[in-house]
């Protein structure tokens, strides 16, 4: 118990210091909030206006300890883009990002686990020097190109799927999927080619371990060795692997999402950076933050139930 009540502990305190951190240095910034509102031809009186409206006149750490407050209660502020509450344009654009995320996550997974279990296993095999060279090449195609390329082949000329835009789930199923295979393929191509190597890498460290030779002298088969032992004994670094590439494709994949012109975190953040709207820019900051100490939480916890010698020894 002392073990997840410090994890949580950890946890609440990092939000809490990304939260000043985020809010202070975005008030600190150059740039003024009301001429991005009004313009800088606006009269002083609608300018006092704007900054009374604004709280702008209060001190610092009172606005700070309201706007936490709020944060605490979902009420991050309005956006200076769109005049809407930011946990508004929030909700609206999580639900695009956590579809991505998930069956990105989900190809991901499918194709990087498996893969690399079969070149462990057959590392001697002149057959995956093509599987190492098909993975540096996934490697080294970034996201975007790899969506520009689906669109090209699978929009264009085949018309299979379509280019551009999402369709929510209460559209129907296969509109959905059909809106999210491209871009989230474009991020799995990538994703599970690193996932690919570090499995990998990963089985061949535990293949040469004294529990395997020691089940070998035994008589056991190479592929129990591998599916009862080995493998489990090789998620720890899989895993956090993968919380990263989560916290990346949660996140908010900006050009992906863009290329594809999905109304996601990704495009919201180019969107609030590039009109400086900082009560937008504060809050998908914490959100950030937010999903990558979450993440990093639900890994320690699972590392905690794979390994219980974890617990122990923290």
């Amino acid at each position: 118990m002392g073990y997840y009540l410090t994890k949580a502990s950890g946890l609440i305190i990092t939000l809490l210091l990304v939260s000043m951190l985020a809010f202070f240095v975005f008030q600190i910034l150059p740039g003024d909030p009301v001429d991005v509102i009004l313009g800088v031809e606006a009269d002083e009186l609608e300018r006092q206006a704007m900054v009374e409206r604004l709280d702008l006149d209060r001190p610092l750490s009172v606005r700070y300890m309201e706007w936490l407050k709020g944060a605490i209660t979902g009420d991050l502020g309005i956006s200076l883009r769109y005049q809407m509450p930011v946990s508004d344009l929030l909700s609206a654009s999580l639900g695009v990002t956590a579809s991505l995320a998930m069956l990105s996550i989900l190809l991901t997974i499918l194709i990087g686990i498996p893969l690399g279990v079969l070149l462990a296993r057959f590392s001697s095999e002149k057959g995956t020097v093509v599987f190492s060279m098909v993975t540096q090449l996934g490697l080294s195609i970034p996201s975007f190109c790899m969506g520009v390329l689906l669109i090209n082949i699978f929009s264009v000329h085949l018309g299979i799927f379509p280019s551009i835009g999402y369709k929510p789930l209460s559209e129907g199923f296969a509109a959905w999927l059909g809106s999210l295979v491209l871009p989230s393929l474009s991020i799995a191509v990538g994703t599970s080619a690193i996932l690919i190597r570090y499995v990998k890498v990963s089985i061949t460290k535990e293949m040469g371990k004294d529990y395997v030779r020691t089940a070998r002298s035994k008589g056991a088969g190479e592929a129990r060795i591998m599916y009862a032992h080995v493998l489990r004994n090789s998620l720890i670094p899989v895993i956090t692997m993968l919380g990263m590439i989560a916290a990346d494709v949660l996140g908010g994949s900006i050009i992906v999402e863009n290329v594809f012109s999905l109304p996601g975190i990704g495009r919201l953040i180019s969107v609030s950076i590039t009109t400086r709207d900082l009560p937008l820019i504060q809050a998908l900051v914490v959100y950030l933050a937010a999903i990558v100490v979450v993440l990093n939480f639900l890994v320690d916890m699972v590392y905690s139930l794979i390994d219980p010698r974890i617990r122990r020894s923290t």
